[in-house]
Formats: structure tokens, sequence, C-alpha cells
């Protein structure tokens, strides 16, 4: 035990001499560690960014000009420019006129960070954001009916899927949520599930060899065994649930918004876009179905729907299917059109509607 204690002691020691042991300047590191705190509190950033673009909707491709200025008594060495994290340009010689290009960014808000690089050994950082509409005029198209197949008019209709000949369409109401499998060309039911009474269900889409369906308000989703419907994990998610589709990778669901939420197979978000066509942002986004490379959405009480880039958000269509809606539903705000299924071995879409009594294969034209 003494020594232990004579070990402490000599540790102590030796750990004074070293906070004491004078540097090359004569300093002790405990001098010298007040000195760099005391530097680094009185340190006061020398230049300032600004710029003459006004804070509104800007348009992607734009390029945006700011000013970096400083004193003529400090020195910048170089500057960097980065939009979403991502560098974009470095200045070896400062400029204090920069220019920013905003052609390969997405819609919504992106941020620029500029940094200063000093000839004292410092860096300043500064951060401007703003909001971008896409440079995009959709173009219009409508849908022309090919084929129509029967369709149960007691289906308020949440999300629909095609795959070898059938549809399988996820239900809403609480109560009354299911999941069906449906032949489409009878219209005859191979199989359902009826959600537990609490979960208004909402939309579905298939991956792999499951099903996932969401429901709206209660941030649950179901991951059922595709022929068998048995449930194999019940999923959280941190918004409401209104659509959702795949890639064959990835998941975008919807929640009622503009934005749309990259999500792993296991439902862990990996990322955000906000869909904006050349107007500003398309809120109320629904049902959802990835087609070709894009993804086509019902936008809700609207009768039409849109297609848009996964990757940056802009909207590339806006197709008309007004006269897709029955004559007695012309002016219901509740029985609209809603459920997009796209068979990829034959490329058909099929469209309907809630309580609507037909599914219309159609084709998309100018």
């Amino acid at each position: 035990m003494k020594k232990h204690l004579q070990y402490l002691t000599a540790l102590a020691l030796l750990g004074a001499m070293i906070a004491c042991s004078p540097n090359k300047n004569g300093e002790t590191a405990s001098e010298e560690a007040q000195k760099q705190a005391a530097q680094k509190e009185t340190y006061k950033e020398v230049t300032t960014l600004s710029t003459d673009e006004p804070d509104e909707l800007h348009t992607t491709g734009e390029t945006l000009r700011f000013r970096l200025l400083w004193p003529d008594t400090v020195t910048v060495d170089s500057v960097k420019t980065y939009a979403n994290g991502r560098l974009q340009q470095t200045l070896p010689k400062a400029d204090s006129s920069l220019q920013v290009t905003t052609t390969d960014l997405p819609v919504g808000t992106n941020t620029f960070k500029f940094e200063a690089f000093l000839s004292n050994g410092h860096k300043e950082t500064h951060y401007r954001s703003f909001r971008f509409k896409s440079d995009i005029n959709p173009r219009q198209m409508k849908c022309r009916v090919e084929k129509t197949y029967p369709h149960d008019p007691t289906a308020f209709t949440q999300g629909l899927y095609y795959e070898n000949g059938y549809l399988y369409e996820g239900t809403g109401r609480r109560g009354r949520s299911s999941l069906r499998k449906v032949e489409l060309e009878t219209g005859e039911m191979i199989g359902s599930l009826a959600l537990p009474s609490e979960y208004f269900g909402e939309g579905i889409t298939g991956f792999k060899d499951k099903i996932i369906q969401l429901t709206w308000t209660s941030r649950t989703g179901f991951i059922y065994d595709k022929d068998d419907f048995r449930l194999i994990n019940k999923v959280r998610y941190p918004t409401q649930g209104w659509g959702i589709t795949t890639d064959g990778e990835k998941l975008f669901m919807s929640d009622g918004t503009a934005t749309i939420y990259l999500l792993s197979p296991n439902f862990n978000e990996t990322g955000r876009i906000k869909v904006y066509d050349n107007q500003g942002p398309v809120s109320n986004l629904n049902e959802l179905e990835y087609i070709n490379g894009k993804i086509y959405a019902n936008v809700y009480q609207k009768n039409y729907i849109i297609s848009f880039n996964p990757t940056n958000g802009k909207v590339l269509e806006k197709i008309d299917c007004a006269h897709l809606v029955p004559e007695k539903y012309k002016n219901n705000m509740e029985y609209v059109l809603n459920g997009i299924a796209w068979d990829e071995k034959n490329q058909r879409i099929f469209l309907t509607g809630k309580h609507w009594d037909t599914i219309y294969q159609v084709a998309l034209e100018n």
C-alpha cells in the first residue's frame, strides 16, 4: 500500500513538472493553453459575405452572385465554395466576387457554404440558403383508355400494386382497412387481410417476396409475406404514411406534403427530396409508383397525376385524367382518383379511384 501511494505521488509530481516545464517561448504548458484559449475567445471574423440576390424562390440553373469583403490590412489566400456540403470550386487567389452555379442542384432548399482561408492561419466560414423551383416546364399529357377491368366499388383505394396477373390493393378507413389480392381480369378476390381497427390503411408496394403497407397517422407500417399475407414485421416512421413505391433497392414514401422520404428496406431514412415544378412545391403527394426511372404520383383531390425525377425532385409531366372520374363523383372530394399500378413485363399502367367500379389500363400521350 505504501509503495502504491509513493507511485501515485510520483505521477502527480511528474504531471506538475510537465505542466510547469517551459516551451520554446519560455511558457509553461498551462500558460500556453490559457493563451490559446484567450486568443480563441478574442478572435473576431474579419471577412463578411454579402449578396444582392433576393430572398425569394429562385430557379435551378441560375448563377448566384456573392461578394466576400475584407479590410485592406488582411490577406485572404484562398476561398472554397460548397453547395449542400459538396465542394464546387477553390479560388487560389481570392477575389471579392464569387459566382455559384446551380445547374446540378435539386429543387427545394439548397445551402451554400463559403470558406475563406486567411494568411494568419484562420479559416472563416459563411452560409446562405435559398429555395429553388424547377427550370423544367412539365410536359402536358393525357391518358388514353386502352382497356377496362372490374373493380370492387366498396374499396376505399389507398394503394395499388401489380404482379403476375394480380392486383394487390390496400384500402383505408378505420375498421375497414384491408390488404387484398385480386385477379385483374375478373376482379375476383383471391385473398384478403383485415387490419386491426385502430389503423387507417394507406399505400402499398411490393418489395422482393414481401408486401409493404403503410398506415395514415399511426406511423406504423406492416411487412407481409407476399404469398400468404403472413405478418413478418412492423416498422415505424416519423411522419404520416400516404404512398410508397420502390426502385427495387430503396423505398420512396410520401406523407401528403411535397417531401419524399428515401428509406432503406428496413425503414431507416437515407435521405429526402422535395418535389417542385416550375411554379413551386407540389404538395398533397399521395399514391406513388416507380415506372421506368420516374416516379408517378397522385396529387390528392386532383384529377391529374404527375411524374417527377427521383434524384432532383423536378416535375417532368402532368397527366390529365379528368375524363376517368365517374360522372357521379365529378364533384366529390372524397371518392377521388387514387391508385397507380405498373405491369413492368408488359409495360402497362393501371389507374383507379376510391370506390370506383373500374380499373383503367391507360396509355400516356401528348
